[in-house]
């Protein structure tokens, strides 16, 4: 019974094994895919929990960081006996200047401040500012008188998110009329009156915090900052600054948590969201982190949409295999019909093939009728008594054609072009294909239908040239022969042909070659005689620019010559470039891998200028890459001996590159050139160099005289010593030195 069921279905039995097989291999995957699925959303969501609550905990940092160095800030500068005069007494109009810098100098030291308010509860003086000082009535920012008439809600070391007047608006105008600042305040003493009457505001850059409240990816995340009021503190993508969050449901939840960190699931602003949350240290700040779900399991969703494609894939495979299986037994039959119809077919076209290149290369005289009946017999699509075009096609790159392919492929690819032209030929000129030896494949057009020009059978080629570079990667070159009445003349016309498509080394790949456009000139050529010795003298003195130069301009006049003369032009110039090695080789003792043979082979194969000239430039870059190293190798112990007597005698005010080039045998401006070319720096600026790094650290660290240190590093003027300073240093010596001292004394209090 089940044979007879084989017999009837031979394919229902595989469906039958692969049913219950499929079934259980796919709930098998299914489940299993279902638990890891689950685990692996669980570990991307630990993942992202514990990156986020890194990124809170240093935002955290930062935060606390600039409440502390605030505090500092303001500590100091009130201890300050400058900002004191501020504070405490009237200062004379004249000392204005002083005491500007010295708040300019706080706030310079610090790269979060974005200025500075000093206030006496009549005037305030601000820095950046047009008017350093100004009273209530023409101060910009009067907001802060507000906050200061308020201390109820406005207590000492507290910090408020406020706008201010860009200070800035007025000298750039890219600059925005208000900027938002954190402003942190500073005063001893609260008065009944509940107003202030001496304080230090520090008024924190909202730029610089925003940098500091970053994400490790701000496309995905959202890091933001509120205060216990639910007020937002710091920019955020979607809400503004000072934006009131305390409605929002996560807000809620997490004002609501007596934890401190944490996180939670909710719909955020109508994205499904990933949320976590942080508290600061300071003034009951909280830090919080908004992920959109969909991109933390947006992997997950990937591998889910690739096993689902698997399982379709097995599934298809599965059916396939099945189908397969079930004419087995038909298929050996069905290849044995098919070789025969294959071998047959081949045959003939082998057959055919072979007759038309012996068409081609036979130098005997047949009749007319005699091609007929061998026309008919193979089906060849035109009449011997028709006048002929030959059209020759030339594979391109065929060295790197030939090992790139093994020969198979090769046959199959030439068949391929082959095709293309039948193609795109059909139905518009009545042809034939000739496939001939290596890269060459012959199509003999009947000219009876061609127009008297070109343009309509060269659109056809173009076409046929982008539609073999397109569905088969090739490139090939097309020469045109001329026009011949009788089939007799068909070899001699191809020589012809052939002889003419080696022009492709100057027209280059992709080339359409006519013979009465061929740009030769007829009036006698001779050889640029002092281009190439120009060449010759270039490459043997290391001039590779003036090399290449030489050898193009060689290149170029010859090509608008015969090809006979250009092969000549350049068979000399192989041999001027060996000799210009040779005597590379015997001045600087270097040994150039150039074979004269090998080379000349190497150039008669390849088939472009482009390509020849190419490889002349890679061959003048390695000689000009041995004389380098050999060069060098020679002057680097002289380079060392020159950088080892400047470091022991800067200090000597003779010293000098005419005093080292005696030192070392070399004339004054030989050993400048060679100095400046190995170290990018001419030897007198590294002379100063080192003269200045000296008087710089002796100024920093010691009280002596700024002229006793000139003198004994090496300078006699003191203006060019001065000049030398500010120019590098951006100073003069007396500022560095004060600047030096502040800087000290600072770290020191």
């Amino acid at each position: 019974m089940i044979k007879k069921f084989i017999l009837k279905n031979p394919f229902q039995l595989f469906l039958t094994i692969l049913l219950p097989f499929l079934l259980s291999t796919l709930l098998v995957i299914f489940v299993q895919f279902s638990f890891q699925g689950r685990i692996f959303e669980k570990f991307a969501l630990e993942m992202v929990y514990n990156q986020q609550q890194t990124d809170l905990q240093n935002t955290s940092r930062n935060v606390s960081l600039m409440e502390q160095s605030a505090n500092s800030v303001a500590t100091s500068a009130f201890f300050d006996e400058g900002i004191q005069d501020l504070l405490y007494s009237d200062v004379h109009s004249e000392d204005y200047r002083k005491y500007q810098r010295k708040l300019e100098l706080y706030k310079n030291l610090y790269p979060f401040l974005q200025s500075i308010y000093i206030y006496n509860g009549h005037n305030i003086h601000s820095v950046p500012s047009m008017d350093f000082v100004s009273d209530r009535s023409t101060f910009d920012d009067k907001g802060i008188f507000t906050i200061l008439d308020d201390i109820q809600n406005n207590r000492t070391h507290s910090i408020v998110l406020r706008k201010i007047p860009n200070p800035l608006a007025d000298l750039s105008t890219n600059a925005s009329d208000y900027i938002y600042v954190y402003s942190y305040l500073f005063f001893d003493s609260q008065v009944q009156s509940g107003k202030v009457s001496e304080a230090i505001v520090l008024n924190i850059s909202e730029e610089w915090v925003r940098q500091s409240i970053g994400s490790s990816d701000d496309k995905i995340n959202r890091i933001f900052m509120i205060d216990r009021n639910g007020i937002l503190l710091s920019s955020d993508s979607i809400h503004p600054l000072q934006s009131d969050l305390k409605d929002k449901d996560y807000i809620q939840m997490i004002h609501a948590s007596a934890e401190s960190s944490g996180n939670l699931r909710i719909d955020v602003d109508g994205v499904d969201s990933f949320v976590t949350y942080a508290a600061t240290d300071v003034f009951g700040w909280k830090l919080i982190s908004i992920t959109p779900y969909s991109e933390i399991v947006k992997e997950i969703v990937k591998m889910k949409h690739k096993t689902y494609l698997l399982v379709l894939c097995f599934i298809i495979g599965s059916i396939a295999l099945s189908l397969y299986f079930s004419r087995k037994l038909y298929l050996p039959m069905r290849l044995v019909i098919q070789n025969y119809n294959v071998f047959e077919r081949n045959d003939f076209h082998y057959k055919k093939q072979e007759f038309l290149r012996k068409m081609v290369v036979s130098d005997d005289s047949v009749s007319i009728e005699s091609f007929q009946t061998q026309f008919t017999k193979y089906h060849i699509a035109l009449k011997p008594s028709d006048s002929f075009l030959a059209v020759l096609i030339k594979i391109d790159d065929y060295a790197e054609f030939c090992a790139k392919y093994n020969m198979t492929d090769r046959s199959l690819l030439k068949y391929g072009v082959i095709n293309i032209v039948s193609e795109l030929l059909s139905g518009v000129y009545a042809h034939e294909c000739i496939n001939m030896d290596e890269d060459q494949i012959l199509v003999l057009i009947s000219s009876a239908a061609l127009p008297s020009d070109h343009e309509q059978l060269t659109g056809s080629f173009r076409k046929i040239q982008e539609h073999v570079s397109q569905y088969l990667n090739l490139s090939i070159s097309v020469t045109f022969s001329e026009r011949f009445e009788t089939l007799s003349g068909l070899r001699h016309h191809y020589l012809k042909t052939l002889d003419l498509s080696f022009y492709r080394l100057v027209f280059g790949h992709q080339s359409l070659i006519f013979n009465e456009n061929l740009p030769v000139h007829t009036d006698d050529f001779k050889f640029p005689q002092d281009q190439d010795k120009k060449m010759s003298d270039a490459l043997i003195q290391g001039q590779l620019n003036d090399a290449k130069a030489a050898l193009s301009a060689i290149i170029q006049y010859a090509s608008k010559h015969s090809l006979t003369i250009l092969n000549s032009v350049l068979i000399r110039l192989l041999l001027s470039i060996r000799h210009a090695i040779e005597v590379l080789e015997a001045n600087h003792s270097i040994n150039v891998n150039f074979n004269f043979n090998i080379y000349l082979a190497k150039v008669q194969k390849i088939e472009t200028l482009e390509q020849i000239q190419s490889d002349f430039m890679d061959l003048f870059e390695k000689l000009s890459i041995e004389l380098e190293s050999k060069k060098d190798n020679k002057y680097i112990k002289l380079l060392d001996e020159v950088t080892s007597i400047i470091q022991k005698e800067y200090a000597n005010p003779a010293l000098s590159l005419v005093t080292i080039a005696e030192q070392v045998n070399l004339s004054p401006s030989y050993l400048g050139k060679l100095f400046k070319k190995h170290r990018l720096i001419s030897i007198t600026d590294f002379i100063n160099g080192i003269r200045l790094s000296s008087a710089r650290d002796r100024i920093a660290s010691s009280d002596e005289a700024i002229n006793t240190i000139m003198e004994s590093c090496g300078f006699l003027s003191r203006s060019h010593f001065f000049t030398l300073f500010k120019k590098v240093y951006g100073v003069t010596p007396v500022q560095y030195r004060s600047n030096a001292k502040l800087l000290k004394g600072d770290e020191i209090g």
